[in-house]
């Protein structure tokens, strides 16, 4: 695995970003969150995480959500964006939001732990880890609570139950199938879920364990991952 850099061949930059937007925007740069959020475009990044990337700026007036709320910078007028409408509609956004994407990715890869690196090469539950796995959970979770899911040991109880609302999840136990799934799908692998069933999103199922009352964290039966550590095989992590 080459370590992530921008001096990466402008063919696997593409590469990453393709693979990206297939669970995030498509092919749409100009997609708007439909569930009143701000995530925007080809790659469903919030407003902001457009501030902190330097290219929209919050004029400290209301809602953080709110697009109305920011104005672009001089950095993201130096590249053709003055607005949100440039960023949607116009070639320049489009060239702006395909950078700023791997610009994210470097941000999320430097603010991951050496723990959450130390993945790659691991596989858990079928799902080879590799770097790209890792930008793209980081991607849906930010590195910080990618960082805490890990450090865990994978409990996804540790993460925000506003995680759950506002991805259209029930359960926890749909939030850790989706982000094996996510991990899997960036890699080009499949996943066929601790339930035995495919694909991405909130329809997944409730797992390969019954729900306890007060899950996570209440009655004796969690969701065991197995971890596969090269050369050896089958350490448990019990979640």
């Amino acid at each position: 695995m080459v370590a992530f850099s921008l001096f990466l061949p402008i063919g696997a930059k593409a590469d990453y970003n393709s693979n990206t937007a297939k669970l995030e925007g498509g092919d749409s740069y100009s997609i708007f969150n439909g569930n009143g959020g701000s995530a925007v475009g080809k790659y469903q990044i919030t407003a902001g995480t457009w501030n902190q990337l330097g290219y929209f700026q919050y004029d400290g007036s209301g809602p953080k959500g709110d697009w109305r709320n920011y104005y672009a910078t001089d950095k993201a007028k130096s590249a053709g964006v003055n607005s949100l409408n440039d960023l949607r509609y116009s070639n320049a956004g489009a060239s702006l939001q395909d950078r700023a994407n791997y610009e994210l990715a470097e941000r999320n890869w430097s603010s991951m732990s050496s723990e959450t690196r130390g993945l790659v090469g691991q596989t858990i539950n079928g799902v080879e880890i590799t770097q790209d796995g890792l930008l793209g959970a980081a991607h849906f979770l930010g590195a910080g609570a990618l960082n805490d899911w890990v450090a865990s040991g994978f409990d996804p109880s540790v993460l925000p139950a506003s995680y759950l609302s506002a991805n259209g999840f029930s359960s926890y136990a749909e939030l850790q199938e989706h982000l094996l799934k996510r991990m899997a799908a960036m890699n080009g692998q499949s996943f066929a879920g601790l339930d035995g069933t495919g694909g991405l999103g909130g329809d997944v199922g409730g797992g390969m364990y019954d729900q306890t009352e007060g899950f996570p964290g209440i009655g004796t039966k969690r969701p065991v991952l197995i971890r596969e550590i090269p050369p050896f095989q089958g350490e448990k992590a019990t979640l």
